[in-house]
């Protein structure tokens, strides 16, 4: 397990280091069909979501080194992550997750993002943070839009759900669009 990961705390959302005892909190968010096809799973005839299987993602969070557990009012709600960390090129990929339907839209995501581009920017010192999104899923774009990211290009039909494929949007931002943004 990462002790190095730091608390980062915003107006609601508080950015934590995993716990094993987070297993429960993220069985009882469930598998929405909704948000896995957000993330280019293919909702159709998903198995139920069991335990092992929470289990299996909070471990894994766990052993990331820089993974973020979301919560809210005392509540798990998802994940944030910076992968593939580069320290030479300073730069890395963010990764975020929010798994209950009812709390989209209501502006968390944004904040969650915020705290974690401060602590890219700021304590780790990075150039560059990027994601890829899928080209349907606009409000997660509009939210990364929000936050300073821009479009820097697509992979056309690299995502495939079900029998249809879907373009991936590549957006990034750069330390001092995030500093210009800040101020």
């Amino acid at each position: 397990m990462n002790q190095d990961i730091p608390e980062l705390s915003g107006l609601r959302v508080l950015l934590r280091p995993f716990h094993h005892s987070d297993v429960a909190g993220r069985f009882a968010l469930g598998r929405s069909p909704e948000i896995v096809r957000s993330f280019g799973g293919n909702p159709d005839g998903l198995p139920a979501y069991e335990e092992s299987d929470a289990r299996s993602w909070v471990e894994r969070n766990i052993e990331h080194p820089l993974c973020w557990a979301v919560e809210v009012g005392g509540r798990l709600l998802g994940e944030a992550r910076l992968d593939g960390l580069d320290l030479h090129d300073r730069r890395a990929r963010l990764a975020t997750g929010l798994y209950d339907d009812s709390q989209l839209g209501k502006g968390l995501g944004r904040e969650m993002i915020k705290l974690v581009l401060s602590h890219a920017f700021g304590a780790i010192g990075l150039h560059r943070v990027d994601l890829r999104v899928l080209a349907f899923n606009e409000r997660a774009i509009r939210c990364y839009r929000s936050c300073g990211f821009v479009e820097e290009g697509r992979e056309r039909e690299s995502a495939l759900i079900g029998d249809v494929w879907y373009d991936d949007i590549i957006m990034g931002i750069l330390a001092n669009e995030y500093r210009a943004s800040a101020n």
